[in-house]
């Protein structure tokens, strides 16, 4: 495998992968909003909090592969301890649509919220492309591989002693799948609308059949379900119940948030007003008496 960048041990593929993954996403995302004619204001909102949420999840990907360490070493009867030794994407996507979510919810007002949901949809493809990438990082790495097999599409990596199933790639190709077809159906049949429930469900189904020729096991929450496995059930649960609320029943997530209320005057201002206000009345009056006492009388 490829483990470092012209051979620098400085520059781990993973690491570049990684970095090339986030730079493809920003970009995406920014192409997407400028075809889809985001306004300005809404874009800076979403790309700031994307930026937020990128850093927070990878630091929930981190968090989740620990408590993954913990729950094997707990089932292996190892010492239980806390220490970071990877990531994991499933951790980082929960963390940072969390953040994005609440972020939303505490941050944005009238029409960028409003925009949250057009926003959130332009993001998916971005998600996938950035995933895409990184998935090609644990390739040359030679970490989350699959199981053991005789197959010709086999591979042995510098970390395992025979060949396996390159479940990286298996990945890589049904994310470089998913995000061409999500791309037309934004740009050919103007659908947006389906990206993130198409997203959910479609990743769903993958990562719980790959997940039984992955050879990673990380311990379990239910039995005979692995963590991943249980976590995607919950993401499928979720993509159709959005679904749902779009489809069935024509319900946006933030589509009627209320513009800011405009802050009152001040009552010390308002007197002031009104104190203006009969000045003018006052010198009206009485330019106009003067006037009619000036202006000769008919006969």
């Amino acid at each position: 495998m490829y483990e470092y960048l012209f051979g620098v041990e400085a520059l781990p593929m993973y690491g570049v992968m990684l970095a090339v993954g986030l730079l493809a996403a920003v970009l995406t995302f920014r192409i997407i909003c400028t075809k889809k004619k985001v306004d300005d204001k809404t874009y800076t909102f979403y790309s700031l909090l994307a930026i937020i949420s990128i850093a927070l999840g990878i630091g929930g990907a981190a968090l989740f592969q620990s408590v993954y360490d913990m729950i094997e070493a707990a089932a292996n009867g190892n010492k239980v301890t806390f220490g970071y030794s990877g990531l994991t994407f499933m951790g980082g996507l929960i963390t940072g649509v969390l953040v994005y979510v609440i972020g939303t919810l505490i941050f944005a007002k009238g029409k960028v919220k409003r925009n949250f949901f057009e926003c959130a949809s332009y993001a998916a493809p971005c998600l996938v492309l950035g995933h895409m990438f990184g998935r090609i990082g644990c390739f040359c790495a030679g970490c989350c591989y699959g199981k053991p097999t005789d197959s010709f599409i086999g591979i042995k990596f510098v970390t395992t002693d025979t060949k396996v199933h390159p479940t990286q790639l298996y990945e890589v190709i049904f994310l470089a799948v998913l995000f061409a077809l999500m791309m037309v159906l934004l740009f050919k049949y103007n659908r947006y609308k389906i990206l993130l429930p198409l997203y959910g469900m479609a990743y769903a189904v993958f990562r719980f059949l790959i997940e039984f020729i992955r050879d990673d096991d990380r311990g379990q929450f239910i039995p005979g379900l692995s963590p991943s496995q249980f976590q995607v059930i919950l993401l499928f649960s979720v993509a159709v119940a959005l679904a749902l609320l779009i489809y069935k029943f024509n319900i946006i997530p933030f589509a009627k948030a209320k513009d800011a209320v405009p802050k009152s005057t001040p009552v010390s201002a308002q007197c002031e007003l009104t104190d203006e206000s009969d000045d003018n009345k006052t010198e009206t009056k009485t330019d106009e008496s003067e006037t009619e006492k000036t202006e000769p009388k008919s006969h």
